[in-house]
């Protein structure tokens, strides 16, 4: 080896060198990687999970919602079809007064239906919240003020997008849950309009649609999703 230039001392010292840097970067900087990437990789999943499950309670709602509007339907449907068959006997006023209690069951399943619905949502807006407190607390590593937390959840399903201005009187309000009185005024207040109404629409996500007349202000995350895919093809 002396005659290539190589010094078997100086080779073996590089070589024990290089044994104890590896076994160094192997447990200060490789291992602590891979766990790292292991725990964000298991964040992930339940973030996904999570998600899945909100999303199953709220197809759940529709279902169920749905299921109630159709029963009422039937119902209906069967009262209309017995009065038409002693109309004959008993004149018009019979049917028409079928036509009337199943307009009536009619309407109370559609009331039924979305208080079921929002009741279903607002469950689910407080999973949510939780969720997303204890997502945040785990990025962080530490906890999180309740207060604020929450402020950011409601910020989410709440905010007003820039351009919800000068609509005018009468505007619409649709959102992904069902938003409280306080939620409800505050949102008033913003707008500055003399009438407005609130509806409910889980697929939105999150944020707010504003109509008002032929003007429409998306400002939901369905949208900025949509704008988002849209930008990355």
């Amino acid at each position: 080896m002396d005659r290539l230039g190589i010094n078997p001392g100086v080779l073996l010292a590089n070589i024990i060198n290089f044994a104890i840097v590896a076994v160094l970067l192997w447990a200060l900087v490789w291992k602590p990687m891979v766990k790292a990437l292991e725990t964000r990789r298991e964040r992930i999943a339940k973030g996904l999970e999570d998600a899945r499950a909100a999303e199953q309670a709220k197809a759940n709602a529709e279902r169920d919602a749905q299921k109630l509007i159709d029963e009422r339907r039937r119902e209906a449907n069967k009262l209309v079809e017995e009065a038409r068959g002693t109309a004959d006997l008993q004149g018009k006023g019979v049917l028409d007064e079928a036509r009337r209690e199943a307009e009536a069951i009619r309407t109370k399943a559609r009331q039924e239906a979305i208080e079921e619905r929002n009741a279903i949502l607002a469950e689910v807006r407080t999973q949510v919240a939780q969720i997303s407190i204890a997502a945040a607390e785990r990025v962080v590593g530490q906890s999180l003020d309740e207060n604020k937390a929450k402020g950011i959840v409601t910020d989410f399903f709440t905010a007003l997008p820039k351009e919800a201005k000068k609509l005018g009187d009468t505007v619409e309000v649709t959102s992904a849950l069902t938003l409280s009185g306080d939620e409800q005024s505050k949102i008033k207040s913003q707008l500055g309009a003399s009438n407005v109404t609130f509806k409910v629409d889980p697929s939105i996500l999150g944020g707010v649609i504003l109509r008002a007349g032929d003007q429409v202000v998306d400002g939901s995350v369905r949208s900025r999703l949509s704008n988002l895919a849209g930008q990355m093809m």
